[in-house]
């Protein structure tokens, strides 16, 4: 019998979390069953099964892997010659995020299933404490390379500012959900705008 490679192995869980991924675009996290997931994938129940004990495992993987996606827009600016102002780097990545259409009604929902599910809770809370840090990483470094802030200033300003950034950045996901396509720009510009006061 042919062995099993770690390629073969991640190539089919990830097979597996795009299937559950567009069964939960279209149906939800409570509405999408296994079964859905199984069809979408075009695979056996015992191949899904191999990887995944449950829709429970398989849910909290996807939500993992959404958000982890997001979290490793943000580049490492500290060895880069230039750092781009917030008013360019955040509304580039929330664009991104807008653009990619099933992303940002996905992340609602794990949002909705954060309140009531211990797991999603803690999933939520890594993946938005590992934002905030990469958020402040990047102020610090722009306050002090290219706003000329001491280190110890632009340290305490991006460490302050940083949860307000995740905090605008899920309002601005949250509107464009209920506001639909037509408010994307406006709000893209509102958060230029909003940001651009920073290097002032």
């Amino acid at each position: 019998m042919p062995k099993v490679t770690d390629e073969h192995r991640e190539a089919m869980r990830t097979r597996i979390q795009d299937a559950a991924l567009a069964c939960f675009f279209r149906k939800g996290f409570v509405g999408a069953s296994m079964a859905d997931i199984i069809k979408e994938a075009d695979l056996s129940a015992g191949a899904v099964y191999v990887y995944y004990s449950s829709k429970a495992e398989l849910t909290l993987d996807a939500a993992r892997r959404i958000m982890e996606q997001r979290a490793a827009e943000l580049q490492d600016f500290g060895t880069a010659d230039e750092v781009p102002p917030p008013h360019e780097v955040f509304p580039k990545l929330l664009d991104t995020i807008l653009h990619d259409a099933p992303f940002a009604p996905l992340l609602l929902q794990v949002w909705g299933e954060a309140s009531h599910s211990p797991d999603f809770a803690t999933i939520a809370a890594e993946i938005y404490h590992e934002l905030i840090a990469r958020f402040e990483a990047y102020l610090n470094v722009y306050f002090r390379r290219s706003a000329g802030l001491a280190e110890g200033v632009a340290q305490a300003r991006a460490h302050q500012i940083a949860p307000a950034v995740l905090a605008l950045m899920q309002g601005a996901i949250v509107q464009t959900a209920i506001f639909g396509d037509a408010s994307h720009a406006r709000i893209t510009d509102a958060v230029e705008a909003m940001f651009a006061q920073l290097v002032d």
